[in-house]
């Protein structure tokens, strides 16, 4: 795993290193450019300290000279005869040179300044690689202490990066000391800027956490709860078939106890459909799937019960009707809102299911001639468990709560309203498959 604190130390102390030895660099030719040119003036501004003693020449007087750092003076009067020579036995120029000019004499390069005069020209000379070795010991002077300071930006960067760094390290450490239980959200500590969205958005997934977490406990109790009365029913029958005192009574018994069975494996089947569609808890991906396919498929489902019940069961389909889904979650949410149309809907009655496009959505409705929901108790209607009280027998109370939950994977919208003709119209809206 790469650490961020350690990839920007190693980049800014990387980008410290090279801008201080480029300004190193720079500042020691710059330098050494600038000594050249102080050099160049020192020549000139000795020329011109001599022009008034150019008729002395002979008895003239400089101070004495060390090594290879002083300079040669030669001075010539207007008929070009050398009057003066300050260092006798160095290499002679042996020519009057105006201005500046470098010479090659016996292999070295001498830098010669010669200054034109009314009693003749004062020429001062000095040594290239002299001038050289000065201009880089100046240099050096003026660059190591830059050289100097790269450890101390380079401690300076560790600092900031660590500082700029310690808010992560809170946040981790307070996120390390959570268990599952601990699901708060996480302290609104000072931090930057750039930090702040992460925090938020860790914060709102502790939060969905928390509801998810509450809500599959309360899913937990409840189906517990609604589990004890089919089972508590099962072993009733049980009883009673081991009870029975003749073959006409263990025969009533065996049929009790199959629609008891029943009853249980229908709850059972509920509750696992609800599981496997919770919008946060499915993790299979959505296809283009035909809707009006999939309301055929869950009308052939239901196409018994309506039968038995003697209700008019339609399909108005239009061919096409893409939208993104799982065909299968699709059936489901088709076969339980028909399923609860036809229970409802009195024997001689009629259920339309109705697919088609509508602007820039898909819209199935169950429309159904039953008695219809009151307004006020639509909303819940997709409460898990909850029974209207004129409910037939044999409903489990998650058919809507499953037609909910697989609407919400989807992306539509769905809304319990009154039919034309009385009744209740059950309209699901779900985006186009793009």
């Amino acid at each position: 795993m790469t650490s961020i604190r350690a990839r920007l130390l190693v980049a800014l102390l990387t980008l410290v290193a090279l801008v201080s030895l480029l300004a190193g660099a720079l500042t020691y030719r710059r330098v050494l450019a600038e000594t050249s040119t102080l050099f160049d003036y020192q020549l000139r501004q000795m020329a011109l300290s001599l022009r008034s003693q150019v008729s002395l020449a002979p008895r003239l007087e400089l101070p004495p000279q060390q090594g290879d750092a002083d300079f040669v003076v030669q001075i010539w009067d207007p008929f070009g005869t050398r009057v003066y020579l300050s260092r006798p036995g160095l290499p002679l120029i042996n020519r009057a040179v105006l201005g500046f000019e470098d010479l090659d004499l016996r292999g070295d390069t001498w830098r010669v300044y010669g200054l034109q005069t009314e009693d003749g020209v004062i020429q001062i000379a000095q040594p290239v690689r002299v001038r050289e070795v000065l201009a880089r010991h100046a240099a050096l002077r003026i660059a190591i202490p830059l050289l100097l300071l790269l450890p101390l930006l380079g401690g300076a960067a560790a600092w900031i990066v660590s500082g700029s760094l310690a808010p992560l390290r809170r946040i981790a450490a307070d996120v390390q000391r959570r268990d599952v239980h601990t699901l708060a959200p996480i302290d609104a500590i000072p931090v930057p800027q750039e930090i702040a969205p992460l925090i938020d958005a860790l914060n709102n997934l502790l939060l969905r956490l928390q509801a998810a977490f509450q809500t599959q406990r309360a899913f937990v109790a409840d189906a517990a709860h609604e589990l004890r009365s089919p089972l508590t029913a099962v072993r009733l029958q049980l009883q009673l078939l081991d009870r029975a005192p003749d073959e006409v009574a263990r025969l009533e018994a065996r049929v009790e106890l199959g629609a008891a069975v029943d009853r249980a494996i229908h709850l059972v089947e509920q509750l696992l459909t609800l599981a496997r569609n919770e919008p946060r808890a499915s993790g299979d991906e959505l296809t283009a799937t035909s809707l009006d396919a999939a309301a055929a498929d869950g009308i052939a489902d239901s196409h018994a019960l309506a039968q038995a019940r003697g209700v008019d069961l339609r399909l108005d389909a239009t061919p096409g009707c893409l939208v993104r889904g799982d065909r299968e979650a699709l059936r489901v949410l088709v076969r339980n809102l028909v399923d609860n149309a036809v229970r409802y809907t009195p024997s001689g009655g009629r259920v339309q299911v109705r697919v088609h496009p509508a602007g820039d959505a898909i819209l199935l409705q169950v429309i159904d001639s039953g008695p219809g929901i009151p307004a006020a108790e639509r909303e819940r209607a997709f409460d898990r468990f909850h029974r209207r009280a004129s409910a037939p027998e044999g409903g489990s109370g998650l058919g809507l709560a499953i037609v909910r939950a697989i609407a919400e994977r989807h992306g539509a919208r769905i809304e319990l309203g009154d039919a034309p003709g009385g009744g209740l119209v059950a309209s699901v809206s779900f985006p186009r498959s793009s």
